[in-house]
């Protein structure tokens, strides 16, 4: 086992080993750090391959043919069941006197003079409102306009006025 200060970067220690040249120290580093991240993306390399062929082995194993095949096997089950649950609780007669009650309403619903009453009072009310908001538009508008004229018409600087030159 190591003490502490054997495990700790002295770098004296790596002059004294490369030698006093300060230049060789930062090419010998360089070259250490250079050889330390081409073995880091050699291993990170290494890991992606195992990574595909574990994926490859899996997606050719029977064990994921199984599992598909059970899958699409419960769904296509599944799907036969609801379509004939549906069928059979459309053929049932509850069903059918429901859907016949359900017309009824909907035909004493659109006949009663209270929906026609609703109706035309729901499309003037409509009318009146898309009248006013037009109006009120308008006014927008010609408010805008006449600020936009009385700007132009007012000088940018209130003591300067226009003196007419005679051209001779």
């Amino acid at each position: 086992m190591q003490s502490s200060d054997q495990s700790k970067f002295n770098p004296e220690a790596t002059e004294e080993f490369i030698g006093a040249d300060p230049n060789a120290s930062t090419t010998a580093s360089e070259e250490r750090a250079r050889e330390a991240t081409n073995e880091l993306m050699d291993e990170l390399a290494e890991l992606a391959g195992s990574i595909t062929n574990l994926g490859k082995s899996w997606w050719n194993s029977d064990q994921r043919k199984q599992i598909e095949h059970d899958l699409r096997s419960g769904i296509d089950s599944l799907g036969a069941s609801l379509e004939s649950s549906v069928h059979q609780v459309a053929s049932s007669t509850e069903a059918k006197e429901v859907q016949a009650k359900a017309g009824e309403v909907g035909e004493k619903v659109s006949s009663s003079k209270f929906v026609t009453e609703l109706a035309t009072a729901l499309k003037t009310g409509l009318q009146s409102l898309s009248q006013q908001l037009d109006k009120v538009a308008k006014d927008i508008e010609t408010k805008s306009a006449a600020e936009h004229k009385a700007e132009d018409e007012t000088p940018a600087d209130p003591g300067m006025h226009d003196i007419p030159i005679d051209p001779r």
